[in-house]
């Protein structure tokens, strides 16, 4: 008995929707189109400027690889990420650019990665100007070479790619906006169906009546256009 209850209420709940699915348009339409030019005209673009680095030898070092060699080297990524990051290189590429931007937001825009598996490392650079991100990348790359050099008294890392002027933004996500817009603009307008639903109490068929009043309906009065008099 109660999963016949269960069965009744979900259809009643699938046809209250199918009935108000203007409710669902409306919702997806306003916020798809607000999502879009809040997207394109509000929100600046953001760029990525990427440089990579690569950990060998030293250049006056004769002979193949080791493997104790690859181990240190890859235990030195660590080590080449921190300084990449550290207040000393950020400080020299501000003062060697002229950048009008404080130590904490240089940091929020820079990130470092490892590639796996090998002695590879990036440096991405993010920044609303594209020709900023590609100069500070490269900058940073430049200064860290030399920062290594001075304080591990290594010269084991080189530039592999330098950062080219990126010519499309990262963010925002204009694809990615709209259709999390959609979704939740789905998930609003279900919610206002099954709280207009919840809170509409009249009786509309006889399935009400003897669903809510626990009477038997008896007979029904058929609605009916009568003649013009």
């Amino acid at each position: 008995m109660e999963n016949e209850y269960q069965e009744i209420d979900l259809r009643e709940l699938i046809s209250a929707v199918l009935k108000r699915w203007w409710i669902i348009a409306l919702c997806f339409i306003i916020s798809t189109v607000a999502a879009y030019i809040i997207t394109t005209q509000y929100m600046e673009p953001i760029y990525e400027a990427k440089t990579s680095l690569f950990i060998g030898k030293e250049k006056g070092d004769i002979g193949s690889i080791s493997i104790g060699d690859i181990q240190l080297n890859s235990k030195l990524i660590t080590d080449y990420r921190e300084i990449a990051k550290s207040r000393l290189v950020a400080t020299e590429v501000i003062e060697k650019l002229k950048l009008n931007m404080d130590l904490n937001t240089f940091r929020n825009n820079l990130s470092v990665s490892t590639i796996k598996d090998s002695r590879l490392f990036t440096i991405n650079v993010q920044h609303t100007n594209p020709k900023v991100a590609m100069d500070v990348a490269n900058e940073i790359a430049n200064v860290l070479v030399e920062k290594v050099s001075t304080i591990i008294d290594v010269k084991n890392v080189q530039v592999i790619d330098e950062a080219l002027e990126p010519t499309s933004p990262v963010k925002p996500n204009k694809k990615m906006n709209i259709a999390i817009a959609g979704v939740l603009s789905i998930m609003v307008a279900l919610f206002i169906i099954f709280i207009i639903e919840f809170l509409d109490n009249t009786v509309k068929s006889e399935e009400d009546i003897e669903k809510h009043l626990g009477l038997t309906v008896i007979g029904v009065i058929p609605k009916f256009k009568g003649e013009e008099r």
